[in-house]
C-alpha cells in the first residue's frame, strides 16, 4: 500500500507539464509583492536597537538568498526592488521609516567609506559583514533599473542607496527640503572629500525618485518603489537639474 502510494504521486507529479510547475512556483513567489496589515501599534517595537540590528541583519540575508535571486530572475530587477522594500515592511510590521532605513543598508554597496583630510585619508565601516558576505550580497543586487543603465556588470546597483537614503529623508522630514539639500552637499563635495568620489547627475535623478517615494509613501505607505524608478524619456541624458528636471 504504501508502495502504490509513492508510485500514484510520482505518476501525478510525471503528468504536470514544466510549464505548469513553473506557474506553480512563480505563484509561490508571488507573496514577496504583498504587503501584510499589521496589529495596532507593533511597528513601534522595531525602533529598539535589538530588533532594529536583527531586522538589518536578516534583510541583508535575504538579499543574499537564492530566493532574492530567483525573484530577480523570474520578475527582473526593478520588481526585486519592489520585494525587497515589501520585506523590510513585513520585519517591522509596515513600520515605514524603519524600513526605509533598513532598505538603504541592505542596498549599500560600498563595504567602507574613504574621507579624504590633511596628511592622510580616513576609512569607516559602513557594514560589520565579513567580506565573503558583502560581497555576496553586492553581487545579488538589483543592477538593470532604467532604460539608460550602463552595460557594465556594476549596472545601476549605487542608485539603490541614493534611492532609499533620500526616501527616508523625505519621509521622516515630510519634506523634501532636507533630502534635497543633504543630497546636494553629499554630490558637490564628493569629489574633494571622498576617496574616489565622484559627483555623478545620474545619482541626482535617483535622489529625486526617492523624495518622490518619501513623499507618497505619507499619504499610502504601500506604494511601490517601482512606481518611481522610471524615467519619462530615457533617451536623455542627464545633464543637469535645470535641463533634465522633467525626467524625474
Amino acid at each position: 500500500m504504501h508502495c502504490t502510494g509513492l508510485i500514484t504521486l510520482l505518476f501525478l507529479f510525471v503528468q504536470i507539464s514544466p510549464a505548469q510547475r513553473q506557474s506553480a512556483a512563480n505563484d509561490s513567489l508571488q507573496r514577496y509583492f504583498q504587503y501584510e496589515d499589521a496589529s495596532p501599534l507593533s511597528c513601534l517595537f522595531t525602533y529598539f536597537p535589538p530588533f532594529l540590528i536583527q531586522h538589518g541583519i536578516e534583510l541583508q540575508q535575504f538579499v543574499r538568498s537564492k530566493t532574492f535571486r530567483t525573484l530577480r530572475k523570474q520578475f527582473g530587477d526593478i520588481r526585486a526592488v519592489d520585494a525587497l522594500y515589501i520585506h523590510a515592511m513585513r520585519m517591522t510590521n509596515n513600520n515605514t521609516a524603519v524600513s526605509l532605513f533598513l532598505s538603504m543598508v541592505a542596498v549599500l554597496e560600498h563595504r567602507t567609506i574613504g574621507l579624504k583630510v590633511p596628511v592622510f585619508n580616513l576609512a569607516f565601516p559602513l557594514t560589520n559583514e565579513s567580506d565573503e558576505d558583502f560581497q555576496r550580497r553586492v553581487r545579488n543586487l538589483p543592477a538593470q533599473l532604467y532604460a539608460d543603465t550602463p552595460h557594465e556588470k556594476a549596472g545601476d546597483k549605487d542608485k539603490l542607496q541614493h534611492f532609499f537614503g533620500s526616501a527616508f529623508l523625505t519621509f521622516i522630514f515630510e519634506s523634501r527640503g532636507p533630502a534635497d539639500r543633504i543630497g546636494n552637499f553629499i554630490e558637490e563635495g564628493e569629489e574633494a572629500i571622498i576617496v574616489e568620489g565622484n559627483s555623478d547627475p545620474r545619482d541626482v535623478r535617483a535622489n529625486r525618485q526617492g523624495q518622490r517615494f518619501g513623499l507618497a509613501l505619507l499619504d499610502d505607505n504601500h506604494r511601490l518603489p517601482s512606481e518611481f524608478l522610471k524615467i519619462s524619456k530615457p533617451h536623455l541624458t542627464v545633464v543637469n537639474e535645470a535641463k533634465c528636471i522633467g525626467v524625474w
